[in-house]
């Protein structure tokens, strides 16, 4: 179960409001070098969608990027003052009692390597992070 490492992995993690700005989401990617997702909330502080490293570097260098390969239309978002609400994909996170596997099929499908963790009342409580579970399976396995 998740909650059965909840205390091996990271308390800290990304987080903005909705309404914060683009700048306010890239300096709080910035602020951890691990960082891959900062988590979205609201007003009630529930996780309402998640910004990755991809997405950033859609919006920041969109004009290289295939349209194929982007997620939203970056012409209609230069220059508007960009919300993180505007740039945000739906949440994908994972309970406390859900199993590791749900974890891994979950980050596997979604292509994340990092991955909320959220409580029963959607509030972001950890974060299960690849490079973390790495270390984890590192130190058990004995490698």
């Amino acid at each position: 179960m998740v909650k059965d490492i909840m205390n091996l992995i990271t308390q800290e993690f990304a987080v903005v409001r909705k309404e914060a700005s683009l700048s306010e989401v890239l300096r709080e990617m910035l602020r951890d070098p691990k960082t891959q997702s900062v988590y979205v909330v609201n007003e009630k502080d529930e996780l309402v969608g998640i910004i990755t490293l991809d997405i950033a570097l859609q919006y920041l260098y969109g004009q290289y990027i295939p349209p194929e390969y982007l997620q939203f239309d970056i012409s209609l978002l230069q220059g508007t003052g960009v919300k993180a609400e505007d740039i945000m994909a739906p949440p994908v996170y994972v309970k406390e009692d859900e199993t590791l596997k749900d974890a891994f099929v979950k980050m596997f499908r979604y292509h994340l390597n990092e991955l909320p963790v959220v409580d029963e009342t959607n509030h972001v409580i950890g974060d299960l992070h690849a490079l973390e579970l790495i270390e984890i399976g590192v130190k058990e396995q004995g490698y």
